[in-house]
């Protein structure tokens, strides 16, 4: 069955690849990417990183591989006091269409984007914008020591915002050194090279990308040569492109950690003790030689400043096993489960393929395993999408592939994550403390103070057994040997650029 879903995934791509130029003379290059969104418009929930990755997409700044913020559209910036900010954009810059971004058109996209998006208040309280001539003001309700690399987001990009909302959502006019031509929702976008690019030219003519949600089917295609470029393979198929000289295989470290949510409300996991219990019954060593990656110790990924803790879980089902006898939980009736108050300790856990990866189903299977020694069942649960699942908190455990510093900085993961009315609080947690020491970032404007921070709150999460830490997440791309100038940046909103060549 699976060898016959491959093959249809294959067929439907070479089709797919069928729609490019057949222009001999130009340079047309073809991805797969394991997701296409169902819009471009940057304000649509996350569809502002693939306007990134496909390099159509800018903001006012980004951030480079050591995840320190560069200009970009804006030149400079000035803090001119605790909540306002002054930005001065680059007079080169225009639109694909020719016409130069001024403040206006900024001021427009930010309004439009706190306008349509809720995540926009996890980055910063802005009070109002100003746009006049070519600088741009913001104005703050309060203090944010991580706008500047919150202004990285792709949910912040520039944009022509005087189109309507739909040519906004299938053909967006913005900065980037290509520009959409084709967009077919959750399946296809056709680019081509932006004339008018600030930067200099793109050295490809075209780009045709195309959804393929299966790994197993982008190894197909990278192998078939019916793709250039794709990314997200898994760890086990790597292999066939390593040694390969007719292929090139990049990897970074980057801030995805793997996570296993423990829903600190449910039954049996509102106990500290059996949150702790399981914590040490993952053989994280295990887990990583068949996904890769490191370890995980704590939230943060160890490719990040403030990611080494000394507090972290280690493998020992002794230790969970005797936390467990010391707390009363025991197999009474000899069954091989514990219970609790009668009832058996029996978890729900919800897995669903993320970013393209067969990593949690193998993450869940590990944990299931090693969960019997310690007497607790775990019942597996393969769903399509688990994000329903986890804001109605019906679960008791789910995974999760997240970025645990999206824009670089350690403030809004875990104010949106850990804060008690966090905005996507997936486990349920609260740590009076903790809100305590999430709250002390918005003044936070020193790197060493904010570094600080991140490694208080994270330690004391790993006190709590907050949650399951299992792996820090190296990112790959996988591009034929023709492919000059490939990239796999460690901020996975960075894609496609003007120096990507075929030779």
């Amino acid at each position: 069955m699976k060898k016959i879903k491959l093959l249809l995934c294959l067929l439907m791509l070479t089709s797919l690849c069928g729609c490019s130029s057949n222009d001999s003379s130009s340079k047309i290059l073809n991805a797969a990417m394991f997701w296409i969104s169902t819009s471009l418009d940057p304000t649509n929930n996350y569809d502002g990183w693939v306007l990134s990755r496909i390099g159509v997409g800018e903001t006012l700044l980004k951030l480079n591989e050591k995840y320190e913020v560069e200009p970009s559209l804006a030149k400079s910036y000035e803090q001119i006091d605790d909540t306002t900010w002054k930005f001065t954009l680059n007079d080169s810059v225009t639109f694909s269409n020719g016409k130069k971004v001024t403040g206006k058109h900024v001021q427009q996209c930010l309004e439009r984007a706190f306008k349509n998006n809720t995540r926009t208040v996890d980055y910063f309280d802005l009070n109002h914008v100003e746009g006049k001539g070519q600088e741009v003001y913001l104005y703050l309700n309060k203090p944010s020591g991580a706008l500047l690399n919150n202004l990285c987001e792709p949910l912040f990009t520039i944009y022509d915002a005087s189109q309507s909302d739909e040519d906004i959502a299938n053909h967006p006019i913005c900065t980037g050194p290509f520009v959409v031509d084709d967009f077919v929702s959750e399946k296809t976008i056709e680019t081509s090279r932006n004339e008018n690019y600030y930067d200099g030219k793109a050295k490809l003519d075209h780009v045709h990308f195309s959804q393929v949600s299966d790994s197993d089917a982008r190894v197909l295609a990278l192998q078939s040569k019916e793709v250039d470029l794709a990314n997200t393979i898994d760890y086990s198929s790597l292999k066939l492109f390593r040694k390969n000289k007719d292929y090139q295989v990049l990897e970074v470290l980057g801030p995805r950690t793997n996570v296993v949510y423990m829903n600190n409300e449910s039954t049996f996991l509102n106990d500290k003790i059996i949150r702790q219990a399981l914590s040490y019954s993952v053989d994280r060593e295990s887990i990583v030689k068949l996904i890769g990656g490191k370890v995980a110790q704590g939230l943060y990924s160890s490719a990040l400043p403030y990611g080494h803790v000394f507090n972290g879980y280690t493998f020992d089902l002794a230790k969970a096993n005797a936390l467990l006898n010391e707390a009363g939980y025991l197999d009474s009736n000899h069954d091989g489960i514990r219970e609790k108050n009668g009832q058996k300790i029996v978890l729900n856990y919800y897995e669903s393929a993320d970013h393209g990866s067969s990593d949690a189903n193998i993450i869940a299977q590990s944990l299931q395993s090693e969960a019997k020694k310690i007497g607790i069942e775990i019942k597996l649960n393969q769903v399509e999408n688990v994000n329903d699942i986890k804001a109605a908190g019906t679960f008791d455990l789910c995974s999760a592939n997240d970025s645990s510093a999206p824009t670089g900085d350690p403030e809004t993961f875990v104010q949106q994550r850990y804060l008690s009315t966090g905005s996507n609080n997936t486990g349920r947690y609260k740590n009076e403390e903790v809100d305590h020491l999430i709250q002390q970032f918005s003044t936070a404007y020193d790197l060493n103070q904010r570094q600080d921070l991140a490694k208080k709150i994270s330690e004391q999460i790993l006190d709590d057994a907050g949650n399951i830490y299992v792996s820090y997440v190296p990112l790959n791309t996988v591009a034929s040997s023709k492919v000059k100038g490939a990239i796999c940046h460690p901020v996975d909103y960075y894609m496609i650029t003007k120096d990507l060549d075929l030779k």
